[in-house]
């Protein structure tokens, strides 16, 4: 363990210190943490940090800076890191590295997915780690571009067994919401009047007048930098008393204005030498080198600077202080600007470096530039080899130089699409605000009212926003038909998503309307072209039934995954297909087509579309009853929904599915209900039909059908996008065990009419079981076909519970035997898919024909005393109360208390059923 030693001299701060030293003990002791420590500018935050940093001898400590230049460079800021540590790349895995280079700019390639750059970054901090704790310190974390601060931040939340701990120190001053405000965060406030009083005496070179001192302090906030600087900036008759002291005394925002004075001295060539510096955001000696010799500086042009100590020339340019090259820069006449940056486009085309020389470019433009801008919007375009946040940064830039109204408008758009696709909400909505819908023709009208839709999941607003999406998205739609059926096919597949969602509180259209726009569009013929054939397919089921449909969703299916379809396609696609194949019961195909659709996301940073198919693929697990498989999709998509910025409350909604109560036989909880209560107020419907189906299922679960059944007849079924749809077999079961039999012969008629030629093994074995449960006399039947069609892997929950059935009406027949061995194989199925309310269910069933499954005993044996347990083993080996007691040292009294103890705790009855029991655990 590192110990912590205390610093040298530093004024006050002792709350402060300690807060940080605990962060950086983390490190030393191997249970990795992450912090904020905030502040106002000059505050002193980053002595503050080195001092404690001091303390630790024993850490590496791991330096970054973030650059305002470069704040909206995307992957600038770990850019710069990798390089620092480019042979480290060697120990991550294959993919995790490329990610990194490829966000980084070094290697060609599409553009990185954000979650696995973040892994990236967790594994290279876990190396650099290795030979001793780490401490990775960011300072003005505020100029750090977003995906790289999501970057850090996501490593920075998966530290708890590393031997790392990361500070982000910024200003406080920001107040925009940031993927780092669900960390541990410290603010830096002002010294105290004492310890402010101690810091400016003690920097002075001058004696300063009490009085003096104490209007400095108050006028300063307490503001150390600002304490440090201000005796150098006033006379020592200021100082002493004897002269008044400027009025208002600078502070805070003067600081940038103090380093400018301190500039004034320099000559014109040392000052447009600083301002080359401040314009390259890495740093780079030989690009500044080589434009400010272009701009007729000679190669000393900055020892001026570096003697002043505003900088520090090694093969890279550091200033020393953050502020020292913000006012540089935005201090700079703009005509030197852009003269700069105009020099160093030049450099950067020669190079090669053709992106760098765009952004200079733009730097260096002045007005409306129609040719700069062109060149920019084309840089954003797919084959730029950009994520969508640096599309959206770059379109934005070229719509900032654009002179055609209409045309900026159309980029604004562009833009703000870009940004809903890489998650970025906040910004997309800035965007949209900002575009005149009068400017847009048809087509642009109806990206419009896409992007509007796509808004209510990306940045959910207050009110009932799902429940009109499917029919804003059908009305961009008809807007698309006659000039853009590309559109017009992605807006329809949009709105069978919107259906999804709003489930039965859908407003304004149905499946019908949408799927008779889909034909219009689309026609009824297959086709090559897989967004049209998924669209056909779907509106086929819709329009015609599942027995026409089935043969054009196996098709769309093999389709999706192969390699010749565009993967453009597939992500357009995916939701349509998925969900067809669902409902038809055909959850190979389903799962085949989301596992492509998730992986081509995540190559190309589709943040968005990515959190739809892991929704989608947790909704089919569910269905499945495969309950690991779903929380682990529903806990990867609130990684990214949160990675996305949502309010908590939104990203709770969206990534919340009750149902999977029904398997884990979880009680539903105030939270939940609260959550439940949340999602209908906006109309998310497909969580409010959840919570029913998950209270029915649990319900079920525990044999009591008729509460079963009170929440089943509330689920709405009568639409295939209506969750309810997809569980029209637990409600025939519910129904019947509950005594409606009316009801149940209804959905059971439902559930036939839906029958094809074509249909799953699945879908008929579902159906079989359906039978058996309103069969008179022919039960046996139906349940061996049920049976025979569900034992196939993927089917284990539905054949578990086939099983189930069987088996309580095979005892309620009195056949014991055959009984006990289906009772038997569905505790054991239920067991190995993490469904223990239904083990309890099957364990209750067998216990009351006398029969124990070994597993149950030896779970519930660790539930016995050692005293019991010794006389539990006696007795099962057939030892009499009396012989009991004589080996034991106890009475017969004792024995037979201690005996009925176990009986209870185990659940048997006699001890001829202890027999079976495996007490060895």
């Amino acid at each position: 363990m590192v110990r912590h030693t205390p610093p040298g001299s530093f004024v006050g701060r002792f709350d402060d210190r300690a807060w940080l030293a605990a962060l950086i003990a983390s490190a030393a002791d191997g249970s990795g943490a992450a912090g904020v420590l905030r502040g106002e500018a000059g505050i002193g935050k980053t002595s503050l940090v080195l001092s404690v940093l001091a303390g630790f001898p024993g850490l590496r400590v791991q330096p970054l800076t973030g650059v305002e230049t470069e704040s909206d460079l995307p992957y600038g800021a770990l850019q710069r890191f990798v390089l620092a540590h480019r042979g480290w790349l060697e120990i991550l895995p294959p993919d995790q590295r490329a990610a990194l280079l490829a966000a980084c700019g070094l290697t060609p390639g599409a553009p990185a997915p954000r979650p696995l750059v973040g892994l990236g970054v967790l594994g290279l901090l876990s190396g650099l780690s290795a030979g001793q704790p780490l401490v990775w310190f960011c300072d003005d974390a505020q100029w750090l571009d977003s995906e790289s601060l999501a970057a850090f931040a996501f490593a920075g939340r998966r530290l708890t067994t590393e031997r790392v701990a990361l500070l982000f120190v910024a200003r406080s001053d920001d107040d925009e919401a940031t993927v780092l405000d669900d960390f541990p965060t410290h603010t830096l406030g002002g010294l105290t009047e004492g310890e402010a009083t101690t810091l400016l005496t003690s920097s002075s070179p001058h004696p300063v007048d009490p009085r003096v001192a104490q209007r400095l302090v108050r006028s300063s906030g307490g503001n150390p930098l600002v304490l440090v600087q201000l005796p150098g900036a006033l006379t020592h008759h200021q100082l002493s008393g004897e002269e008044a002291l400027p009025d208002p005394i600078p502070a805070g925002r003067w600081l940038q204005g103090h380093y400018l004075r301190e500039i004034e001295a320099a000559d014109t060539g040392t000052r447009l030498w600083l301002l080359t510096a401040a314009a390259e955001p890495d740093g780079n000696l030989e690009v500044i080198t080589a434009a400010s010799e272009a701009l007729g500086l000679g190669r000393d042009a900055s020892c001026a600077a570096e003697t002043a100590g505003l900088v520090r020339v090694d093969r890279t340019v550091e200033f020393r202080h953050p502020l020292v090259r913000s006012a540089i820069y935005h201090g700079a006449p703009r005509h030197d600007v852009r003269a700069v940056h105009a020099q160093l486009a030049t450099v950067a085309q020669q190079r090669g470096e053709t992106y760098r020389q765009i952004l200079h470019r733009c730097a260096a433009t002045i007005g409306p530039d129609d040719e700069v801008a062109a060149a920019l919007e084309g840089q954003a375009q797919p084959r730029g080899g950009h994520d969508y946040t640096t599309r959206a940064t770059l379109l934005l830039r070229a719509a900032a130089l654009t002179s055609s109204a209409p045309t900026r408008t159309s980029r604004l758009l562009a833009a703000s699409e870009y940004a809903i696709a890489a998650g970025s909400g906040v910004q997309a909505s800035a965007l949209l605000k900002s575009i005149d819908p009068n400017l847009l023709d048809d087509v642009g009208r109806g990206r419009l009212i896409i992007a509007h839709c796509e808004m209510d999941i990306a940045a959910p607003s207050q009110g009932p926003q799902f429940p009109l999406r499917a029919r804003r998205l059908l009305s961009a739609a008809r807007l698309f038909r006659a000039t853009e059926p590309d559109r017009a096919r992605q807006a329809i597949i949009s709105a069978f998503w919107a259906l999804v969602l709003a489930d039965e509180l859908v407003q304004g259209t149905s499946s019908r309307e949408i799927a008779e726009e889909a034909r219009l569009i689309c026609g009824t013929r297959p086709s090559g072209h897989l967004p049209t054939q998924a669209l056909v397919a779907l509106s086929t089921l819709v329009l015609d039934g599942r027995a026409a449909a089935a043969p054009l969703v196996g098709e769309a299916s093999r389709m999706a995954t192969t390699a010749l379809v565009s993967e453009e396609d597939v992500l357009q696609s995916c939701v349509c297909i998925a969900y067809a194949a669902d409902l038809l019961h055909d959850p190979a195909s389903s799962s085949a087509v989301i596992l492509r659709a998730e992986q081509i996301a995540r190559g190309c940073g589709a943040t968005l579309a990515l959190c739809r198919i892991l929704l989608l693929g947790a909704y089919e697990s569910v269905l499945l009853g495969e309950v690991s498989a779903g929380r682990e999709k529903l806990r990867n998509a609130a990684s990214l929904v949160t990675f996305m910025g949502l309010p908590p409350r939104c990203a709770n909604i969206v990534t919340s599915l009750p149902a999977l109560r029904g398997w884990s036989g979880t009680e539903s909880a105030p939270v939940e209900e609260n959550l439940t209560a949340e999602a209908k107020a906006v109309g998310y419907g497909i969580s409010v039909s959840s919570h029913l189906i998950g209270t029915m299922l649990l319900r079920a679960s525990q044999g009591r059908y008729v509460e079963a059944w009170d929440a089943g007849r509330l689920v709405k079924y009568d639409d295939p996008f209506y969750v309810g749809a997809h569980y029209l077999p637990d409600l025939i079961e519910c129904a019947s065990r509950a005594g409606d039999y009316p009801a149940a012969a209804h959905l059971l008629q439902k559930l036939k009419s839906e029958e094809c030629t074509a249909e799953s093994r699945m879908a008929a074995g579902l159906r079989e079981r359906s039978l058996a449960l309103l069969a008179a006399d022919e039960s046996t039947i139906h349940f061996d076909r049920a049976l025979d069609l569900l034992a196939q892997p993927g089917l284990e929950m539905d054949s578990a519970r086939t099983h189930l059935l069987y088996g309580e009406w095979l005892r309620r027949r009195r056949r014991r035997s055959a009984a006990a061995r289906h009772l038997s194989t569905a505790l054991d199925l239920f067991r190995e898919l993490d469904a223990p309310c239904w083990a309890n269910r099957a364990s209750r069933e067998l216990a009351a024909l006398g029969e124990f499954h070994p597993q149950t005993l030896r779970v519930a044996t660790t539930l016995l005393t050692s005293q019991e347990l010794a006389v539990a083993s006696l007795a099962r080996d057939g030892f009499t109360n009396s012989d009991i007691a004589v080996r034991l040292f106890v009475s017969p009294n004792t024995v037979d208390y201690h005996l009925r103890k176990v009986f209870r705790k185990v659940g048997v009855r006699s001890r001829r059923q202890l027999q079976g029991i495996d007490l060895s655990a």
